[in-house]
Formats: structure tokens, C-alpha cells, sequence
């Protein structure tokens, strides 16, 4: 989408950029993609399906991620929700963009017909075409031999700055980060997280094998201090001190230890980066100031002295930093909006700010062969750099351009490393798992995202979402392993969680506007034809035969006959928990109501996350800012019984009655806060 203007305020989609002003904002992607939405349809109400269908593709509904969104999108543009003026809450409609976006291809081409205007008004002279014969055929002659130079130089220059996509070199469901090439750049360390412990792991450069040097209870960081030693940081459980761990390696394995104690007044040490000299550069904070402040620190293993260089500005955090041969460059957000490049002269002892103008938030190494730093852009997939000719420069700042190369990732890279030939980092990605109160049972927990959990009603198969070859694809799991119901071929982007049969036997789902029904006991997939776009499958009315579904109209769902394969649509405000002879329970925002029975609940506090049926019961998973809660309701929505869930319960999807117990079991979503791989992205050239 082309940047645009609300009043004086400017907006660059690609970039997730708010201007006010000098004053630069980052958002997250999809909080930019909700006011995309919004500025192509001003002053008109949104409903939250279909702010939902265009954000998310209804992918998991919950209306408190769209009410974040909204709220960070109003703290971006300054907006009061009490006295809007950018965008509007309408009660139980939606919301609504009541200012008129001003796009700059407009503006262009408002100025390009003023210029038209002038031009007619002005004496028409001879166009450049109207020349005579023989200078058309020099023209046109000389237009050719540029042509073919420029062609040839581009196409021949052996120069051309490339990086191949990044390849893993880790492969576990683990998060591993961190990586740190040895001085040599013969062998790997990185950080391998698994639950609550963590690891430091050893891999050699040419080798497939892994090996395990030590593991914590809590994270650490880490540098080389030369080819045979590794530094980390450690705080002593008893007291809190902050130490630092020298360990010498020898055959893969830690030979000996030795502590370093760290002053009492220098806390929280990280960005562990190490000269050519074996000096080791940190980041730590300074406790014995008013206000603690961030420091810039020195560290010599050969006396253990620790030497404060620089004491960092105020309300600055720095993102990352790296070592030149007389300097030090750490990438820095100012006021949490402004992103800056720094430079320490290790020579005069001088901080300054060669760039106030980032675009985005970067992690830096520096490339001691050629002479230049390298920036990855950690927000979105781009590798550029800076040359030392340019970072010493005492010219205007904003003349200083960061130069890109041609660069095959689809996803960013952060904390990198660069050698002769190759760039390495770690690549961070949305992992979603799914796991149930009952310990017993075994979760889905893959490197992929799995979600949309649904458990049948005897509690044997679980059909679940998984995005195993980077769509989402429809899974069942059961005593024999895991099977694909649906590859997804055309890579739909969204498949609805699966609607079981009562006797467990059956269960549909929608995906790209149509409905699938699958039997597992003839392992058949068939598809109801429908003109109807469903958007999802909400209830199986068993008595009837029937399927009750939602589609893609605002306010209406549809009644789908299984005998006789037809799709019946009617008016609905809502999602259809629970249907019988007598009465019909639905979902809307925050409420349940019995329409039959003419009944409401809501939570006293909090939000509805989602809300199902298991066996006549209903079940609402209830969020507030404290916890996340349970309710399980009868028909006449009274509250039969409530439970605290657990932190790491994020989304509950589905659930079943243990049948010799009568224990509810129930399934649900946990994002894990980053799944990441250690990558390497070779053909590294300037």
C-alpha cells in the first residue's frame, strides 16, 4: 500500500512507520495492517468479522487481539479514545477511520495535472521528436550503445553484493540463538533453551556433531575470549552477585573453570563481544547513579580489571554491538521511537551518534576483511552495510545511505556473525503448541505452528491445524501416529477448526469458502458444494443431522442438511454454541444469550476468548488483566463451575469428558514466546 497522510500525521505501510513530525514510531506488522484496512475504507463501520477476516482470515478468533491492536494503533497516533478523532468505537458494530487518508500518489498526481495545466497555457514549441532524419538515426544509435553498457557492466561485474538464503544448522524444537563464531571461525556456540533450562552447546564448523559444554536454570550470555576459552555470565543464586565464568575447552569438553568477580555496582551484564586484542566489550547497567544508567565496559582476562568507558544517554537502549579495529558500534533506540547508530572511538574515548535516522531496528557485526559493518534488519528481511570510509565521515548524517544487498530470506536475521565468506544468525518465529490439563496425553509439539485443536468426544483422535510445509494443513492424531486429512493444495490461509460427531466417528471443517466432511472409518474425504462462503463450521445438531456454520455475509449463518448435501443460509448475529429442539445458545463479543429462554451472562470482569459445547455443557474461556479463567455453564447459562487456568493457557479450543472419570480434559493453544534456529547464509560478497 502507498504511504499516506491522516491531517499531518504520515504513514509508511512498508515500513510499519508513524511520523509525527522529526518523531518516528515503529508498529507491529499486523497493527499497520489493521490501518491499511481502515484507511482504504474511511468513515465507514467495520464490523469485528470483518476486521478479523482482514487481518487475520479468522484464523483464531479472539476479540481481545483485535482490541489490542486498536489500542496501540490509537497510542501510535496520539488519539484519545475518550475524544476520538482518528478512529471510532460504535458499540456492537465496530469501528471506524473517521479521517480522510491523503495518499502521496495522489498528491503527485494532483501536482502532475497542475503542471499539464501550465503547460497548455504556455506557447507550444517544436517537440524533441520533430528533428531531422540523419540526427534521429544518431540518436537513436548512441540511446543503443548506453543501453548495451549498462546491460553488459551490470550483468559482468564480479562484485555483485549477494547473500544466499539462509540455511539452518540447527534442526530441534528447541529454541536455539545466540551464535558465536570462534575467533578462528572453526567452531559454533549457541544458546539451546529447552523448557526452563538452559544450554551451551558446541558444534564444529565442518562437522555435524553437537556437544554440551554446561547447563543453568537461568539464561546467560557468552563470548569467546580467545580459540580455547569461553566467557559467560553468571549471578550467584545466594547472594545475587554478578560473576563472570571463565571456561577453558579442550576435546569438546570444559577442562577447567575459573570466576571472575564483578564490582557490586555493575548489574545486568550483556552483548558480551570480543576485540582483536582479547578485550571483552559489554554492556551493564550502573547502580550507584540516581538513576540507574546503562554503561559501556571493558574486560581484560589478563588482569581482571574491569574499566567503565562510557556512560550511555539517558533513555537509551541499546539493541546490539559490535568491535572494529578502533572503535565500538551499537545500534540504539532513543525515547523508545528514535533509532540510532553510535560509535565509542576506542582511540579519544569519544561517544557520538553517527546516525539518528534508522529505519528500522538492526543488529550489527563488523566485517574485519573488508572493512565495514553490517546491519540485519531484525524487523523485516534486509542485510546492508556501512564502510568505514562512510562511518568516518563528518558529513550531514542523513546523507549517510545504507547500502543493500541482494539478500533470499523470507524472514529477518538478528544477532549475526560474519566471516570471509558467510553471514550467520538466528532466526526468531511464532511457534504454537498444543497441550491439555491432562499430563498424560500426548501434545502436538513441533518446530511448526499447531493449533485449532479439536478433541473428539471419546477423546481418542485430535484433529488439529499445522503449518508443516508453510500452509496450513488439517492433521488427526491417535493411537497409530499422526495422519493428513488435508494438504491444503490450493494454500488456503485459513482451515476452521474441525466439528465433531457425537459419536466421534465423523467431524467437518471449512477452508477457502467450502465445507469437508471426513469419516474415519472409510478414511473418506467428501466435499458439500455449496454457493454459500462459509468461514467456519460452529455445531453439529446431531438429531437433526445438521451442520450450523458461519459465512462469509455479515449476520448470516447457514444450516447445512448432511443427508441431502443442501446449504440453507439465514439471518444470524452471533456464533451458534449449542442447538436443540427447544432452544439455541450463541456468542457475541462478550455475552452468551439463550434466545429461546430470553438469558444473558457475562463476565463480571474480563473478556470472552472463546466459548464451545461439550455434552449439553458451555464452556467460555474467560481473560482478564489478572488471570485466565474457566467457566463451564448449563443451558440456562448459570454457572455450574470456575477454575484459574494456569499462565501458559493461552487459547482453549476443545474439550471432552473422560468417560470412566468424568473429568474434563480440555485442549488448548501456548504460544511459546519464539521458536529459533541458528541459520548460515553463504555467497557472502561485497
Amino acid at each position: 500500500m502507498d504511504v499516506f497522510y491522516l491531517n499531518q500525521i504520515f504513514i509508511d505501510p512498508s515500513r510499519n512507520q508513524i511520523f509525527h513530525g522529526d518523531e518516528c514510531l515503529l508498529i507491529e506488522p499486523k497493527a499497520m495492517t489493521l490501518l491499511c484496512v481502515f484507511a482504504q475504507q474511511p468513515n465507514k463501520v467495520l464490523s469485528q468479522e470483518v476486521l478479523f477476516e482482514a487481518v487475520w482470515q479468522n484464523r483464531i478468533f479472539s476479540p481481545s487481539s483485535l482490541q489490542r491492536l486498536i489500542t496501540l494503533l490509537r497510542k501510535a497516533l496520539k488519539d484519545d479514545p475518550k475524544a476520538a478523532q482518528f478512529i471510532h468505537t460504535h458499540a456492537k458494530r465496530g469501528y471506524s477511520l473517521e479521517v480522510q487518508p491523503v495518499f502521496v500518489e495522489h498528491l503527485r498526481s494532483d501536482k502532475a495535472n497542475k503542471q499539464k495545466q501550465q503547460t497548455e497555457n504556455t506557447v507550444l514549441k517544436a517537440p524533441f521528436y520533430v528533428l531531422p532524419k540523419p540526427l534521429w538515426v544518431i540518436a537513436l544509435g548512441l540511446l543503443l550503445i548506453v543501453g548495451f553498457s549498462v546491460f553488459f557492466l551490470s550483468n559482468t561485474n564480479p562484485n555483485v553484493r549477494k547473500l544466499n538464503k539462509p540455511v539452518a544448522l540447527t534442526h530441534t524444537a528447541n529454541n536455539e540463538s545466540m551464535p558465536k563464531l570462534s575467533l578462528n571461525a572453526q567452531q559454533l556456540l549457541f544458546l539451546r533453551e529447552t523448557g526452563s533450562r538452559f544450554e551451551l552447546a558446541l558444534k564444529a564448523m565442518e562437522k555435524e556433531s553437537e556437544y554440551s559444554l554446561l547447563t543453568q536454570n537461568k539464561a546467560f550470555e557468552f563470548a569467546w575470549s580467545n580459540n580455547t576459552t569461553v566467557v559467560l555470565t553468571h549471578i550467584e543464586p545466594n547472594s545475587g552477585n554478578n560473576h563472570l565464568k571463565l571456561l577453558t575447552l579442550a576435546d569438546n569438553q570444559v577442562m577447567s573453570e575459573r570466576i571472575i568477580k564483578v564490582p557490586s555496582h555493575i548489574t545486568d551484564l550483556r552483548a558480551l563481544q570480543t576485540g582483536h586484542d582479547n578485550t571483552l566489550y559489554m554492556l551493564a547497567t550502573e547502580t550507584k547513579l540516581i538513576n540507574a544508567r546503562n554503561l559501556l565496559v571493558a574486560f581484560k582476562e589478563q588482569t581482571t580489571e574491569f574499566k567503565t568507558l562510557s556512560v550511555l544517554p539517558e533513555d537509551t537502549y541499546v539493541q546490539d554491538l559490535a568491535v572494529a579495529n578502533n572503535a565500538l558500534y551499537f545500534t540504539a533506540t532513543k525515547s523508545h521511537s528514535i533509532q540510532q547508530l553510535l560509535k565509542y572511538d576506542l582511540g579519544t574515548a569519544n561517544l557520538k551518534i553517527i546516525k539518528n535516522d534508522l529505519a528500522s531496528i538492526y543488529h550489527v557485526a563488523w566485517d574485519y576483511l573488508r572493512n565495514q559493518l553490517i546491519l540485519s534488519d531484525t524487523l523485516k528481511a534486509g542485510v546492508f552495510s556501512l564502510s568505514a570510509q562512510q562511518l568516518n565521515k563528518t558529513k550531514q548524517q542523513s546523507e549517510m545511505k545504507l547500502l543493500p544487498f541482494n539478500f533470499e530470506s523470507p524472514s529477518p536475521l538478528s544477532q549475526i556473525q560474519v566471516t570471509k565468506n558467510a553471514v550467520f544468525g538466528t532466526t526468531f518465529q511464532q511457534n504454537i503448541d498444543i497441550a491439555s490439563n491432562n499430563a498424560t496425553l500426548t501434545h502436538v509439539n513441533s518446530k511448526y505452528e499447531d493449533y485449532q485443536a479439536s478433541v473428539s468426544p471419546s477423546g481418542k483422535h485430535l484433529a488439529f491445524v499445522s503449518h508443516k510445509h508453510g500452509r496450513p494443513m488439517l492433521f488427526v492424531k491417535g493411537k497409530k501416529g499422526v495422519a493428513t486429512i488435508f494438504d491444503n493444495p490450493h494454500q488456503h490461509d485459513f482451515i476452521s477448526r474441525a466439528i465433531w460427531s457425537s459419536h466421534s466417528n465423523e467431524f467437518a471443517f471449512a477452508v477457502g469458502g467450502q465445507v469437508y466432511l471426513y469419516d474415519l472409518t472409510n478414511k473418506q474425504l467428501t466435499h458439500i458444494e455449496s454457493d454459500e462462503h462459509i468461514v467456519r463450521v460452529d455445531y453439529w445438531q446431531n438429531n437433526t443431522n445438521q451442520l450450523i456454520a458461519t459465512t462469509k455475509q455479515l449476520n448470516t449463518a447457514a444450516i447445512i442438511e448432511l443427508d441431502t448435501k443442501t446449504v440453507w443460509p439465514f439471518t444470524q448475529q452471533g456464533t451458534v454454541l449449542y442447538k436443540d429442539e427447544d432452544q439455541q445458545i450463541i456468542w457475541q463479543n462478550d455475552t452468551l444469550e439463550n434466545l429461546a429462554k430470553l438469558k444473558t451472562w457475562q463476565p463480571e470482569q474480563g473478556e470472552i476468548v472463546h466459548a464451545f459445547s461439550v455434552k449439553g455443557l458451555i464452556l467460555a474461556h474467560v481473560r482478564n488483566a489478572n488471570e485466565s479463567n474457566l467457566f463451564i455453564l448449563k443451558t440456562n447459562l448459570e454457572v455450574q463451575e470456575s477454575t484459574v487456568l494456569p499462565t501458559n493457557v493461552q487459547f482453549i479450543s476443545s474439550a471432552f469428558f473422560e468417560p470412566t472419570k468424568d473429568n474434563l480434559v480440555y485442549f488448548y493453544s501456548h504460544w511459546r514466546n519464539q521458536d529459533a534456529d541458528i541459520v548460515k547464509s553463504d555467497n557472502y560478497q561485497n
